[in-house]
């Protein structure tokens, strides 16, 4: 398993990309939409089979959703893992006495129309709010990070969460140590991570 993509949110999508294209020199590229939620992305491909997500409310929504409405600068609120064994990795979250949503069927259909679709495993109980959640990508679609040049480089991940030992147990079971990722115990939940960038390093946090 590893880091597979970081969620910044936003309120406001265009908002987002110039934020960061402002901190970074780079221009995030947009993604779509999930047509199972009420949200849009633009995406940073960086190394390693990894990229930025950069999270918004769809413009078309009547009203911003509460969750949103304050965030008006690029955020970290969470960040998926990537495994090629979801269904065991959901058998030994169960085993550690956490609950899930099940294991959900995504998808979003790019700009130029291909189809992304993969397999998405959320805890829900505890609600932690620096969340790690599970993604496994369907062989057929190709993973949103692969770019020719690549001018984006994760250098430092760190997650401070009073759940430590309960997330380091369930990677444990998995036989599976995140690079890069380093986890601390802490009452205030916090993500913090370093970019390597055309402006230099950027930290967000």
């Amino acid at each position: 398993m590893q880091i597979d993509h970081i969620i910044l949110a936003i309120n406001e999508l265009d908002l987002g990309v110039a934020q960061f294209e402002e901190l970074t020199g780079i221009k995030a590229t947009y993604g779509g939409e999930h047509p199972n939620s009420n949200t849009h992305n633009a995406i940073v491909p960086m190394n390693d089979r990894v990229y930025i997500e950069i999270l918004a409310p769809k413009k078309e929504l009547d009203t911003i959703p509460e969750f949103f409405k304050n965030i008006n600068i690029l955020k970290p609120i969470g960040f998926a893992i990537s495994t090629d064994e979801i269904e065991l990795l959901e058998k030994t979250i169960l085993d550690s006495e956490f609950q899930t949503k099940g294991i959900e069927d995504w998808s979003r259909e790019k700009p130029n129309g291909d189809k992304l679709e993969w397999k998405l495993l959320r805890i829900n109980n505890p609600a932690l709010s620096i969340n790690p959640f599970f993604i496994s990508w369907s062989d057929k679609t190709t993973h949103p990070s692969i770019q020719k040049n690549t001018m984006c480089y994760l250098t430092e991940f760190e997650v401070t969460t009073q759940y430590k030992d309960h997330i380091e147990n369930i990677l444990s079971k998995n036989n599976s140590k995140i690079q890069l990722m380093k986890i601390r115990n802490g009452d205030t939940p916090q993500l913090k991570f370093t970019l390597e960038t055309p402006k230099g390093k950027v930290i967000f946090k």
